[in-house]
């Protein structure tokens, strides 16, 4: 079971009173005012001047502009920049101002980035294992290329470590890659057994165009459990590769908080089988989301998420790689482990009300942002193994909540829900988008 990638800034919400954020939302603030006469738009760019980088280096940031000298400036352009320096995430803010001169644009772009080493409070809060705390460091723009490079530690029910270094998406950049190592020693409350764990997961392709990314995938995942059955191998440890492939597509106008457009993440592992190692089996993963804005402030998200195994439980698939579904991650308003199969299947729609849209402000050099979202969401899912308990297994639960929108996790949620008999209102935390977790296999 894959846990929470909490090592990241981006999942360490403790510092959001302290530090600006790696995913911070970029604010065009400075467009030209006056009348429609006056407009920058259509007019040839003479000059794009770049200001305030330390840490970044001026050609990463150049290269992430639609913006050309000798090119029209267009509406469509200047949103193009500011998607694509949004996912750098190494600035706290951005303030463009396209001045015109001599019927000209002078095009000034001002940064304020984060620090270049950042030290941190890691927490981790998951359904199945609750609070557990650290301390890691992150190197934002590690050798000034914003790629971000994460250590960290936790201590709680929770015993891990883990590494992280990925590269941004970015539309001139032909080659990406994405690492992560993380080790974990903890009680797996899901299948009652003491696990001692260690993942590998190497992802690494080519750009199709700017929204599309083609890759490979290598992951290497040792098991060690304490109690006998729960491993395929009779000495309780697996020892398991895999090999896959996946197809990714971004098409959101911001990658923190995103109001509209599509993302799409399909994947294909095979593990272990020609490859040796403890078990035979191939996961398929199909990960759609959708952002709708309805009006001024209110967003309509559409998450639906569907994994399915081969092989059987027990003999092929070991039983930790299991789907267990309830809980804040999964299906709201339900228990912990609700249902239980080699397969699973969740769909959640969810309308979300700006209270007060991100604003940005500064303290002592540093920045911030804040906002506060109100959200109503419907959540269904099943997890199966046989045909016969795909509908026998379906769950579903509704309810109400806020957001926190703030640096370092994009989204902190406190869920109220409803839907499983008897049990009344229940209580969910959890930390950046349900989806994310819910395909990370976090409960």
């Amino acid at each position: 079971m894959k846990p929470a990638h909490s090592l990241l800034l981006t999942r360490s919400f403790c510092l959001v009173l302290v530090f600006s954020s790696q995913n911070a939302p970029l604010f065009l603030l400075a467009q030209s005012e006056g009348s429609p006469a006056n407009s920058p738009y259509g007019l040839i760019v003479s000059e794009i001047r770049i200001v305030g980088l330390h840490h970044t280096r001026e050609e990463i940031v150049r290269g992430q502009l639609a913006s050309e000298v000798g090119q029209p400036y267009t509406e469509a352009n200047a949103m193009e920049d500011r998607r694509w320096l949004d996912q750098l995430g190494v600035f706290s803010s951005i303030r463009f101002t396209p001045d015109v001169v001599d019927n000209k644009v002078l095009l000034i772009v001002e940064f304020q980035e984060i620090p270049r080493i950042l030290p941190y409070p890691s927490i981790n809060v998951t359904g199945e294992n609750g609070l557990s705390a650290g301390f890691g460091l992150k190197a934002p723009s590690f050798l000034r290329r914003a790629i971000p490079l994460s250590l960290s530690g936790q201590f709680g029910p929770l015993t891990k470590a883990g590494l992280e270094c990925q590269s941004p998406w970015r539309p001139r950049q032909r080659f990406w890659f994405d690492f992560h190592f993380d080790y974990r020693d903890r009680p797996n409350e899901s299948f009652h057994y003491w696990e001692n764990a260690g993942e590998l997961d190497f992802k690494a392709g080519t750009v199709l165009g700017q929204r599309w990314r083609l890759g490979g995938r290598f992951a290497l995942t040792r098991m060690d459990s304490h109690e006998p059955g729960i491993t395929l191998s009779p000495d309780n440890r697996d020892f398991t590769p895999a090999l896959g492939a996946v197809l990714q597509f971004d098409g959101r106008d911001l990658s923190s908080n995103p109001h509209r457009g599509w993302q799409v993440i399909l994947g294909l592992t095979q593990s272990g089988g020609f490859m040796g190692g403890d078990g035979n089996f191939v996961t398929a993963q199909f990960d759609l989301r959708r952002y709708q804005p309805l009006a001024a402030r209110h967003v309509m998200a559409l998450f639906t998420y569907a994994a399915l195994q081969s092989g059987t439980v027990g003999v092929d698939v070991p039983i930790y790689r299991t789907f267990t579904i309830g809980g804040p991650n999964t299906v709201r308003g339900w228990n912990q482990d609700a249902r239980q199969g080699n397969n699973q299947f969740l769909n959640t729609l969810e309308y979300r009300y700006d209270l007060l849209p991100p604003k940005s402000f500064r303290v002592h050099g540093y920045g911030f942002y804040l906002g506060v979202q109100l959200a109503a969401f419907g959540d269904l899912g099943t997890a199966w193994n046989g045909e016969e308990d795909f509908t026998r297994n379906m769950i579903g639960g509704g309810g109400f909540g806020v957001r926190l929108i703030i640096p370092f996790v994009d989204m902190i949620r406190f869920d109220f829900g409803f839907g499983q008999s008897g049990q009344g209102l229940l209580r969910a935390f959890g930390i950046h988008e349900k989806a994310y977790y819910s395909s990370q296999r976090v409960r």
